[in-house]
């Protein structure tokens, strides 16, 4: 209905109970303006993005508040979802990291939380939430909740988010429209108490199986010149986040930063001291303190390209990368607008070079001619010896070495060519989906461009050589061997027309779509045990102390 605000006109509604303003313009709602018998309120799919007024003093009774599809994104909002205490620091010192401890351990501060008391539903799916430790740390103040929905948030992306929110939720019943059971809880159990396991890092896995359809571009009854000599390979290319390769220097320079701090403390002269880079199989080790307090450049969105392969049917790839990602919300963006994945066609043209020895040999025999004619085209005695002397030593070992010179080739730039374009839209992924998979199809590839025209002393070197054949054949032709060439004529046209008549050749003819098998898979894990052996602890006896 377009509603932008809600005014005091609602409170002579005093006895209303369910209140659904969803699908409107409704960037803030003050509090002070609802009925206070209201049990459910539904404001989702509007422009709110501060949650400060509803908040201030919402009706005593609301068990259940819909805000999903809404621009909540800022970490300062997560204290409007708790109660009247959400200090940074507890009153003993104790920062906020260690709010959920301290919640076990005194319960006179969970009972002090009187905002959202009576709240049994939250839906806070599908806004810009990216930080799970924050968000939970709040959510604990909240007695009653039993059921919470938190899918389409870029934290939803971390490996750990189901079993880190049901381990540290002891009173949750449902976790996205999933009801959570005694052996799931029991599997999760320890999740949240181990910083190795609860990085804000998120693991996607790209791959690419096999592209059938190139068109072969060589016909095997077709006669090819003998130059240019053509070398076509194939590649894919798909759009994604920058790889996160420099989070090893990233951990470096905070390990330094830290060391120089407490050499500082205890001595004026500091001494820079030597730092352990880091490996990529030790990312997950990474506090998330480390990782979220960290300056680090934005990543961006680059094009990747899969290694050339030559022509085939199926062009078998077998591509598989994994990305290590912290911007959350700039891999929230990617998902909504999709990948785009493209088929290039690379061809190299190679064309013959004469060789440096012959047009050396080309460039002393005209500077002969040149002194010759100088001298009034009469050659002196003791050239012509010279000459007769060079002709009697090499004979014909000079002409067997200009047949063994190996052929130079000159390779032009190469040409791209998209075959296919295909755009994948991910949405799935942002409901609760972690594996994406389909055959993509491009459509038909577009028949190749005619190839230009050689340069003009390329063509001159072949219409010699074919003036040369011409003249052999027809010598051969004198002598009696006129058939022949009519029975290669008759041979060629008997092969167009099986050509044209096999029914075989005509099905390949026919114009064939291209397919591209592609997988994109977010890391899951479905226990406790299995998330200390993804992240390569492969001592047993540590597991099992852990567990």
């Amino acid at each position: 209905m377009q509603v932008c605000e809600v005014d005091k006109d609602l409170l002579k509604f005093q006895n209303l109970e369910e209140l659904i303003l969803s699908v409107n313009r409704i960037t803030t709602l003050e509090s002070a303006n609802l009925p206070r018998k209201l049990k459910v309120l539904e404001l989702c799919t509007n422009e709110i993005s501060s949650l400060k007024d509803l908040s201030h003093s919402p009706p005593p009774g609301l068990q259940h508040l819909g805000l999903s599809h809404n621009k909540l994104y800022l970490d300062l909002e997560y204290k409007y979802l708790s109660g009247d205490v959400c200090p940074s620091t507890t009153s003993t010192g104790t920062p906020l990291d260690g709010w959920i401890s301290m919640l076990y351990k005194t319960p006179k501060i969970k009972r002090s939380c009187r905002r959202w008391s009576n709240l049994v539903s939250l839906d806070l799916s599908f806004n810009d939430f990216v930080n799970l430790r924050d968000i939970v740390a709040h959510l604990t103040l909240l007695p009653k909740l039993k059921n919470l929905i938190l899918q389409g948030n870029p934290l939803a992306f971390l490996p750990n988010y189901r079993g880190y929110l049901i381990d540290t939720l002891k009173n949750l019943s449902a976790l996205d429209d999933v009801l959570i059971s005694s052996d799931e809880r029991h599997m999760f159990n320890l999740m949240s108490k181990y910083d190795e396991l609860n990085a804000n890092l998120a693991r996607v896995t790209v791959s690419v199986g096999n592209v059938t359809g190139i068109p072969n571009s060589v016909d095997p009854l077709e006669e090819l010149p003998e130059f240019p000599i053509v070398k076509r390979s194939y590649f894919v290319t798909y759009e994604f986040l920058e790889d996160l390769q420099d989070f090893s220097t990233l951990n470096k320079e905070v390990t330094n930063k830290n060391k120089m701090g407490n050499q500082n403390k205890n001595s004026s002269t500091a001494m820079p001291s030597k730092t352990r880079t880091i490996l990529p199989q030790e990312i997950p080790f990474m506090t998330p303190d480390m990782v979220n307090n960290t300056p680090r450049k934005q990543e961006m969105l680059v094009t990747h390209k899969i290694p050339l392969k030559p022509w085939a049917d199926p062009v078998v790839y077998n591509y598989t990368k994994e990305f290590s990602v912290i911007d959350l919300y700039a891999l929230k963006k990617l998902l909504q607008n999709g990948l785009t994945i493209n088929v290039i066609e690379e061809k190299i043209l190679s064309w013959p070079v004469e060789s440096p020895e012959i047009s050396m040999e080309a460039s002393i025999k005209e500077k002969r001619k040149d002194r010759d004619s100088a001298k009034g085209g009469k050659a002196s005695a003791k050239d012509q010896k010279n000459k007769d002397r060079a002709k009697d030593k090499k004979g014909k070992d000079s002409t067997e070495d200009k047949k063994k010179l190996p052929t130079v080739f000159r390779s032009e730039a190469p040409v791209e060519r998209i075959l296919g374009t295909f755009h994948v839209d991910l949405n799935s992924i942002l409901t609760g989906n972690h594996v994406f998979q389909m055959v993509c199809d491009l459509g038909i590839p577009e028949n190749e461009p005619k190839p230009k025209s050689p340069t003009l002393d390329v063509k001159e070197s072949k219409r010699r050589k074919s003036a040369k054949k011409k003249d052999d054949r027809s010598s051969k032709a004198e002598k009696g061997s006129e058939m022949k060439p009519k029975s290669k004529l008759k041979d060629k046209q008997d092969s167009r027309k099986n050509k044209n008549n096999d029914p075989e050749v005509l099905e390949e003819d026919v114009p064939r779509h291209l397919f591209v098998e592609f997988k994109l898979q977010f890391q899951r894990w479905s226990s406790t045990g299995e998330a200390w052996e993804e992240i390569n602890i492969n001592d047993s006896t540590v597991i099992f102390v852990k567990l």
